[in-house]
């Protein structure tokens, strides 16, 4: 017969395994808010917004989240090219308690994309930022002079809401927000301003876009402002 207290005490620990392994997104000091690039070159400039930080109860315990954030460029036709910066945890797969292939649901659309790409690491990496983030990337001088899709990709652990709910969606809450914009490439100065255009999948089995916002609440004010710019000195 099992004693009372130990399995009081399991329940206890598994909570607290369940806790951490999704506040691993827990808030930190940027590790890595620009990188010295001269010459052509892409710059993410990111503005959090209200509910960058999501605070929130599992269970007995109360909790605070940020979210994890993709960015990368597309040719015209969709063809992945490259990442801009990622948050460091969905790279190295290490969440806690995880499976070792991580937590695709976090940011599915570009999971699934730089995974059908079949690239190694290409791109700058951090901690979620604890504000205002400015990254700069090489990326922009391998590129040919053209138009390009720039996409961004966030999501919020434990973002629920009335249509996505705990019995429902899982870790994810509401799922990944995906914002995109056009910027041209080898013809001088060019901005984007992303703005968003759907969600991806709430449990990660693909990286499909579903158009527009509908039940999306909170998660669309995880950013103020996502701008991409273009520097070709």
């Amino acid at each position: 017969m099992k004693h009372p207290l130990r399995t009081a005490l399991a329940l206890f620990l598994c909570s607290l395994a369940a806790v951490l392994m999704l506040t691993s997104c827990s808030p930190r000091r940027p590790q890595a808010s620009a990188v010295d690039v001269n010459g052509q070159r892409l710059e993410l400039d990111l503005v959090p917004g209200p509910y960058f930080r999501h605070s929130g109860r599992f269970l007995i315990f109360s909790i605070t989240t940020s979210p994890q954030i993709a960015c990368w460029i597309e040719a015209p036709d969709g063809k992945y090219l490259g990442t801009i910066y990622v948050t460091a945890k969905v790279v190295t797969r290490k969440w806690f308690g995880a499976p070792s292939s991580g937590r695709p649901e976090a940011l599915p659309v570009w999971s699934h994309a730089r995974a059908q790409a079949s690239l190694s690491a290409d791109a700058v990496t951090g901690a979620t930022p604890a504000g205002t983030l400015r990254v700069q990337s090489p990326l922009g001088a391998g590129l040919q002079a053209g138009a390009y899709v720039v996409k961004l990709e966030v999501n919020n652990s434990f973002d629920y809401n009335e249509r996505y709910t705990r019995a429902n969606s899982g870790v994810n809450g509401q799922p990944s927000v995906v914002y995109a914009g056009r910027i041209d490439i080898g013809t001088g100065e060019s901005t984007a301003d992303l703005a968003p255009i759907g969600t991806g999948s709430v449990d990660g089995r693909d990286g499909n876009i579903t158009p527009g916002l509908e039940g999306i609440t909170t998660a669309r004010e995880i950013l103020a402002s996502v701008r991409v710019l273009y520097h070709d000195r």
